[in-house]
């Protein structure tokens, strides 16, 4: 209630200060609610859930709504401002509710959608935007050249001209921001209208202007919307193929292909800076006795706890990957050999203090062996020669006991 009372003050208080009747402003806010609680109640009878410009489903759903809020809003206009200012019907009763209608709808369709628009996730990050300045920019640059066109010709068939640049920015840009840019450019062309239009608002004429430039405009900005809507939907559904195809489905993170992807691009960047890289194979001990005991519903379970443990030790931009089985590779740029046994040797703590249920009462720890390939500056041969260091190491480990860390012999060469 009190969010209600206090939109009704701010909507009465800018009549009031330009020194309107208060009867009348109580009308027009009145009459502005209206929109506004039609608006709401049509989205919750849509879903529960908060509405949000997501698909191109929601732009016929927004436009849909903004009809019937700004139909109710016109007959409570033709009700309530009739009554206190009948003079402001001089044109005819149809025109006020054309005048009425298309205000209302013009205005839900710019402004609704920029407290609609959600903040889009990025899966992979620096994909959805250029590098390039200078082309990034182009699309916005288009669009305010083509407004400032729209703004001096100002014709007939001027709501058009920044169409195209709008379409534009929707396929360059996020669904926030071809938003703002929509709503931007429909307040410069209304403004353009209004202003060629001041003090004859009256007349039949001019409302039939206002009318059919309102309505052009709201549909005009549907079109961006729309196709900003198809683009953000596209680029999240691509983002999520391209998750699925590179992590494993079970334990969530980099399955061997992604894990050669991310870790030789990694490899690349540390020999291009001549940075240490550290590479570690872990294999999870006596693993398939896991399985025999227990079921493989409690080995899944290990292996996920087992790959988050080890995910909660990494930094963020180390490479982490299930390479097969109960085996996973770690590839970490820029740490010194100590620090990389150090972390090697946490793993290990980590993991045989974790304890993960696998029956009502009963709980499983496990332990890993760890093979450990370290070079002072970051060598020229592919990743599977790092790894087959790093494997030769694990199996030392196994050799010599497991729960162990062991140093690659080529490693503690480079080291030295």
């Amino acid at each position: 209630p009190a969010g209600w009372l206090l939109a009704l003050l701010a909507y009465m208080a800018p009549d009031l200060l330009t020194g309107g009747e208060p009867l009348l402003a109580f009308a027009l806010a009145l009459t502005n609610l209206v929109f506004v609680a039609a608006g709401v109640l049509l989205y919750r009878l849509f879903s529960p859930e908060p509405p949000a410009l997501a698909t191109p489903a929601s732009v016929l759903q927004l436009l849909l709504v903004c009809i019937a809020a700004a139909f109710f809003s016109m007959l409570s206009g033709m009700t309530l401002v009739r009554w206190c200012a009948p003079e402001w019907f001089a044109s005819g009763l149809w025109h006020m509710a054309g005048f009425w209608f298309t205000s209302e709808l013009v205005n839900g369709i710019v402004i609704l959608p920029m407290m609609l628009t959600r903040a889009e996730r990025r899966v992979s990050p620096g994909k959805a935007v250029s590098q390039d300045r200078l082309g990034h920019a182009l699309p916005a640059v288009a669009l305010m050249v083509s407004v400032l066109m729209a703004v001096i010709l100002n014709g007939p068939g001027s709501i058009g001209i920044p169409v195209p640049a709008l379409l534009w920015c929707a396929l360059h840009y996020s669904t926030r921001a071809t938003v703002f840019f929509t709503a931007a450019t429909s307040l410069v062309l209304m403004s353009t209208i209004s202003g060629d239009l001041q003090g004859l608002e009256q007349s039949e004429a001019s409302l039939d202007v206002i009318i059919s430039a309102r309505l052009g405009i709201a549909l005009v900005a549907l079109g961006p919307l729309t196709v900003a809507c198809i683009n953000s939907a596209r680029n999240e559904l691509l983002q999520r193929f391209e998750y699925l195809a590179n992590h494993d489905h079970l334990t969530a993170v980099l399955d061997r292909g992604g894990f050669f992807a991310r870790g030789q691009h990694l490899l690349g960047s540390a020999n291009s800076t001549r940075a240490p890289v550290a590479v570690m194979v872990l294999d999870i001990d006596h693993f398939k006795s896991v399985n025999d005991r227990f079921g493989h519903a409690a080995g899944d379970e290990v292996l996920r706890s087992f790959a988050r443990t080890i995910e909660s030790t990494l930094r963020k931009n180390d490479v982490f990957g299930r390479t097969g089985g109960e085996e996973f590779a770690v590839i970490l740029e820029g740490i010194n050999r100590d620090s990389a046994v150090g972390l090697a040797e946490r793993m290990l703590s980590e993991v045989a203090r974790q304890e993960t249920p696998v029956a009502p009462d009963q709980a499983l720890r496990v332990t890993v062996s760890i093979g450990l390939a370290w070079h002072a500056q970051a060598p020229l041969n592919e990743l599977d020669a790092l790894l087959a260091e790093a494997d030769r190491a694990l199996y030392r480990a196994k050799e010599n006991g497991r729960n162990r860390v062991e140093l690659a012999e080529l490693a503690d060469a480079a080291g030295a």
